[in-house]
Parts: C-alpha cells; structure tokens; sequence
C-alpha cells in the first residue's frame, strides 16, 4: 500500500497563498464570532436577562432555554447529552481513538461491535436536532416573529441571530403562552 502522506513540500510562493488563505479564513472567522457574541448578549438582554450570561458555557444555553420557556427542557437534553457521552466512551471504534496509522480499513471495520457507541450517536444526533427545532420556534415565536424565521434559525441560524440580535424585533414572554 502506497504511503498517503506526500513528502512534497511547499513553494515559497505556495506557502505564502496557503498562509494568507488561512489568515482571512482565521479573521473572518473571529470576527463573526464577535459578532454572535455581541448578538447573543443583545438578545439576552431584550430578554429582561444579563447579557453577559452568553459568555459562560453551559450556562448560556439553560438561559436560552428559559428565555424559550423551555428551562425544564433544558435538563433533558443536558442528561441526554451525559448518557450519549457516557455510552460513547464504553467501546470507542479503532478509527476513532487510533490515529497513528496512515491507512485504515473501512471495510474490515464492524460498526455491530459498538452497540453502546451507535446508540450514544443516535442519542446525540438526534437531542442536538429536537433542540434546534423547539428552540427556534419558541425563540421565533418569543420575538414576534413566523415560521419563515423560525426556518431561518433553524437552516441559517448564524444570520438570523445576527439579525435578532441586532434588528428591532421586541421580547415577549406573552407570546409564548
């Protein structure tokens, strides 16, 4: 079997193109994180909650929750995401904690060797999905706003939060009754 890994290097001038690419890509990048960051914490504040409280993991999620009038929710699907992480670690596949070797076999690979780790998989594909969903729709529904932005939140959640975040849209609890 040939060795994947090319012993080819770089020109200077290759160099200097795969550089510059990463550094916009890099700065693009950290600028439309500020920028979430910055919406996040407008949207939490029109929520009546400190804004700051995006800036903590975890934490910010069960108060997106809340705004959401999902609080209790959020506690499932964190246990969800235990449970998952929890299965996921009883009998990893090689592929995945073996990355030392250049080739892999895919074919010779038996995912019905790993119940525990497929099931954990399953468990967390499917919380992360039901929770985008019925997040998105209260969020949308929060804001006064239709199912054409609850899609948005949903399929181009980056842009619709900037647009919440920094648009005229107005929190009301009431909405969510």
């Amino acid at each position: 079997m040939n060795n994947l890994i090319s012993t080819n290097q770089l020109t200077t001038g290759e160099a200097a193109v795969a550089g510059g690419l990463i550094g916009t890509m890099l700065t693009v990048s950290l600028i439309v994180g500020v920028l979430l960051i910055i919406a996040g914490w407008k949207i939490f504040e029109k929520a009546g909650e400190k804004g700051w409280k995006i800036l903590i993991p975890i934490y910010d999620l069960y108060i997106l929750f809340k705004i959401c009038g999902l609080k209790n929710w959020f506690w499932g699907f964190f246990a969800a995401s235990i449970i998952a992480s929890i299965l996921m670690c009883v009998k990893t596949p090689p592929m995945i904690n073996d990355v030392t070797g250049y080739y892999i076999d895919y074919n010779a690979l038996n995912f019905n060797d790993y119940p525990a780790y497929i099931i954990g998989l399953v468990i967390t594909c499917v919380a992360s999905v039901v929770a985008t969903v019925m997040v998105s729709i209260r969020l949308s529904k929060a804001f006064g706003k239709g199912v054409g932005y609850t899609l948005g939140l949903i399929f181009l959640p980056n842009i619709f939060t900037l647009i919440l975040g920094f648009g005229s849209a107005k929190y009301n609890a009431k909405n969510l009754k």
